[in-house]
């Protein structure tokens, strides 16, 4: 009996003192670290544990906390495609416990969020068999992660990096691979990315809770978060579910920036849309512990059923709104390929191209041209409408026509068709239905598809010039 009870306590003995190591799963083989940045490595261990970290000639040291929560920061890092093997150690009461994750590459770290148009996987997408059979990319790496919702925080999910090969790129992102590939083509470094997504999801389903604050039009939204633990049941549309199960536990892993392509769940919010982008950014860039890049893809023409055709081009307007005020931001512009009678466009690869081109231009300096015209001023001369643009210059239509989807209006805020014509850097507008006309509209309709591009094929957004906007 006596030498029962002396097993048991040194079965127990062992359980209390032996060396616990865990890192979060984003720590994995095959995984790419921030170039050219510090990057986090943390994880838990025995309380007064000292923990080290050694990789590409550095080794750091942290001391395991009461919790046993560590951290250690590795010092920036050039990019490199060398395949090299990332250690954590840990020593105590005598017990030595390692991890080594092999196969770690240096380069350039994107996260990919939003629902459904995000999470749109390779071989749903237009030409999937060919692009599949071609994603041979062994210095782009994926990970994606599994669709959680959570009442709290969680901090390990089952999930890992993989090399990008036809058959791990399958179930990836489409949106997000072409991404990655444009970047590492024209970079010349290795690309990770880190996919959050999940269909029909709001954005404030993202946000963690500290990000409402200070937003009177999104208390509800703070006092659910605040509340969510106590909820007994969740789905995908509870407040800050997805930032519990989907992005807490990746944060700080270093990254560049985010790619975002969300709101068909929300597209009924108008300008509030800007207030919850805000607080998401919020809440993100305060945890990563900076203002890192966020470029989105505006959502495609759709149909919506009877809704009002104005109803989405408001909430276009609230996008574009979002690049005016909101810092480090930038959006894509789909308008030219999208399906108005099907919510996810097979085609991804022009979104990811044109995130990866806002990125290039103002995230990498390579001075190229990432958006479509932007309108600047308007100009009324003898009942004829100017509209001068931005980024217009090779300013033209895709399909060689008159340019379409143009409206003018007099004083009594009626719009009507417009006669469009292109002059150097601006479209001129007239109507024989409007002999005085004092405001336009551009694509304000739920299916407009227009065709005005400027020299580099990149399309136009929706727009109205604000005379008459407290009319509609």
């Amino acid at each position: 009996m006596l030498a029962r009870i002396m097993l048991i306590l040194g079965l127990l003995s062992g359980c209390c003192f032996s060396a616990e190591l865990i890192l979060p799963t984003v720590f994995s083989d095959h995984m790419v670290l921030q170039r050219e940045q510090p990057v986090p490595v943390w994880g838990k261990a025995d309380p007064g544990t000292e923990v080290a970290v050694e990789f590409a000639g550095q080794k750091k040291i942290a001391m395991a906390s009461a919790s046993g929560r560590w951290q250690v920061i590795l010092d920036p890092m050039p990019a490199s495609s060398e395949s090299r093997v990332l250690k954590v150690s840990c020593n105590h009461q005598s017990a030595i416990e390692n991890l080594k994750f092999s196969d770690v590459l240096v380069g350039e770290v994107w996260l990919c969020s939003g629902q459904s148009n995000m999470e749109l996987s390779m071989d749903r997408t237009a030409n999937a068999a060919a692009a599949i059979a071609e994603a041979i990319h062994p210095k782009i790496r994926l990970y994606q992660t599994p669709e959680i919702f959570s009442r709290t925080p969680v901090e390990q999910i089952d999930a890992a990096w993989s090399v990008c090969t036809p058959e791990s790129v399958k179930s990836f992102s489409g949106v997000a691979y072409y991404f990655g590939r444009k970047l590492n083509q024209d970079l010349n470094v290795p690309v990770g990315l880190l996919q959050s997504a999940y269909g029909g999801t709001p954005i404030t389903a993202w946000t963690p809770p500290d990000g409402f604050k200070g937003y009177d039009t999104l208390k509800a939204f703070y006092r659910q978060a605040e509340e969510l633990s106590q909820r007994e049941k969740i789905d995908r549309a509870t407040t800050s579910g997805l930032y519990n199960g989907m992005l807490y536990a990746h944060v700080p892993f270093a990254i560049r920036g985010a790619i975002w392509y969300q709101g068909e769940r929300d597209h009924k919010d108008g300008m509030l849309y800007v207030d919850k982008t805000r607080a998401l950014l919020n809440g993100w860039r305060s945890l990563w512990g900076y203002e890192f890049p966020f470029y989105f893809v505006q959502i495609a023409p759709y149909a919506y059923g009877d809704e009002d055709p104005a109803l989405l081009p408001l909430f276009w307007e609230a996008e574009s709104m979002i690049v005016k005020t909101v810092p480090q931001t930038g959006m894509a512009v789909i308008s030219d390929c999208a399906t108005p009678n099907n919510i996810h466009p097979p085609n991804k690869k022009d979104p990811g191209i044109r995130l990866a081109l806002l990125a290039l231009d103002h995230t990498y300096g390579k001075d190229l041209v990432s958006s479509g015209p932007v309108f600047q001023t308007l100009e009324e001369e003898g009942g004829c409408l100017t509209v001068h643009f931005g980024f217009a210059e090779g300013l033209s239509t895709r399909d060689g026509k008159a340019p379409d989807w143009f409206e003018i209006a007099g004083p009594d805020g009626v719009f009507k068709p417009a006669q469009a014509e292109i002059s150097g850097s601006s479209v001129l507008l007239r109507s024989s239905e409007v002999p005085h006309p004092i405001a336009m509209r551009f694509a304000w309709n739920k299916v407009a598809e227009p065709n005005l591009v400027n020299g580099a094929g990149l399309p136009a957004s929706a727009f109205r010039t604000d005379c008459l906007t407290h009319r509609d």
